[in-house]
C-alpha cells in the first residue's frame, strides 16, 4: 500500500477500535490486553502460513471445557506467559469490515479463557491464538454458511 492508503487504513482501524470499545465485553478484553498491535504488523502475523496438524469440526454447544483445556495446554510449555490473539467479529457490521482492520492483541496466557467466551457472543466469526514465538496457532472459526458449527485448526510454522 502507499503511504496515503496506509494512513487511511490506520484511521479506519482507530474507528473500528472505538466501536469495539463501545461494547462492554470487548472493551473489558481490550483493557486486559498487554498491548495492541495495529496494522500493518498485525497483518504480517495474521497472514503467516502454518501447517495444520489437527482439525476439528464441532457445534458451538459442544465446545467444552476439555477443548478449552487442550488449547491452554498447547501454549503451556511456553517460556513466556503471553500470547497473541486476533478476533474478527463482535460488532454489528463486522462482516462488512475488511479482516485486516481488526488488530492483534498481546494477552497473558491465563486470559485465553476470557477470549474464548467470544465464541458465544453475537457476530462471532474468527478467533486466532498465536504462541509467544508465533510458531504455533489455533484458529477457531465459524464454518461458512453455518451459524453454530466451529472449525478448530491447530498448526505449527510451515
Amino acid at each position: 500500500m502507499t503511504t496515503l492508503e496506509d494512513k487511511i487504513f490506520t484511521l479506519k482501524q482507530k474507528n473500528l477500535m472505538k466501536k469495539m470499545k463501545e461494547i462492554h465485553f470487548l472493551n473489558n478484553l481490550i483493557l486486559d490486553s498487554e498491548k495492541i498491535i495495529p496494522y500493518p504488523l498485525s497483518c504480517d502475523i495474521i497472514n503467516r502460513t502454518f501447517t495444520p496438524y489437527r482439525n476439528i469440526e464441532l457445534s458451538k454447544e459442544n465446545f467444552s471445557l476439555s477443548i478449552k483445556n487442550e488449547i491452554l495446554n498447547f501454549f503451556a510449555p511456553e517460556e513466556n506467559d503471553i500470547a497473541y490473539v486476533y478476533f474478527y467479529g463482535g460488532i454489528n457490521d463486522s462482516a462488512e469490515i475488511p479482516i485486516e482492520l481488526f488488530p492483534l492483541f498481546i494477552i497473558k496466557i491465563k486470559n485465553i479463557s476470557n477470549w474464548l467466551e467470544l465464541i458465544n457472543k453475537p457476530n462471532f466469526y474468527c478467533l486466532k491464538f498465536f504462541s509467544h514465538k508465533i510458531d504455533k496457532v489455533i484458529d477457531i472459526s465459524l464454518l461458512d454458511n453455518e451459524k453454530d458449527v466451529l472449525s478448530i485448526s491447530i498448526g505449527v510454522n510451515a
